[in-house]
This record gives structure tokens, sequence and C-alpha cells, in this order.
């Protein structure tokens, strides 16, 4: 099947999603509209210290992943782990994100570095 694996790299303002087949590879990039909630550790906490989840961005990386078979989440913060807080809250409900959550074979930090040039 064309395209049905993909990696995806998210943090809290956008995902880059690269999903690959056999022979083809295809990459598209998701903003969020209104990035998780920073709060200055200083100035005070919201949730306990945790920030709020922008839903609809997870629901279009969610998309972005419909007809993949395999995938690897990766990247810097705690967006990642706000997806599959995400896919482990609502895979009861829904069958496509029920096989992502089961499809889903890695799960990495890693952090965002400047490209020497």
């Amino acid at each position: 099947m064309p395209l049905s694996r993909a990696i995806v790299w998210m943090d809290s303002h956008q995902a880059s999603v690269f999903r690959f087949g056999a022979n083809e590879v295809a990459h598209g990039r998701l903003r969020a509209d209104s990035p998780f909630l920073k709060v200055d550790h200083k100035a005070g906490r919201m949730h306990g210290g945790r920030p709020a989840a922008d839903h609809d961005f997870l629901d279009r990386v969610i998309d972005a992943l419909r007809g993949t078979r395999a995938s690897c989440l990766a990247g810097p913060d705690g967006a990642k782990d706000e997806l599959v807080d995400y896919l482990d809250r609502y895979k009861d409900r829904d069958g496509h994100i029920a096989s992502l959550r089961q499809q889903l074979l890695c799960i990495s930090s890693m952090e965002r570095r400047p490209v020497a040039g």
C-alpha cells in the first residue's frame, strides 16, 4: 500500500508528518492555530503545571495519519505525550484512533537542533 508508514515530529507549535511507502515519500506540515498554552513557571501554574492541549491540532495530526499502517512519533516537548494521551482517551470511541494507537511503534524524545550552514 502506498504511503502506509509515517514518522511524525511534533512540538507545541507544529507537526511535520512524513508519509512513505516502498517507492514514495510525502511530507506535510501542520501548524497549531492556537499553540499549547505556555505559562512561565515563576508567573504561576495552570492545571497543576500542565499546559492545555489544542484538540483541533491533535485531530489534524490524526487525520494526516489516515491510511497508515505503522508510525513513529518524536519531538522535543510534551506535545507528543498529549497526542498519545488523546489517542488513549478516545480509542474506545473511534476505530481510526484505536488503530493508530495500536500501530504506533515508537515514541521518542528528540530535540530540535539548528542546521549548521
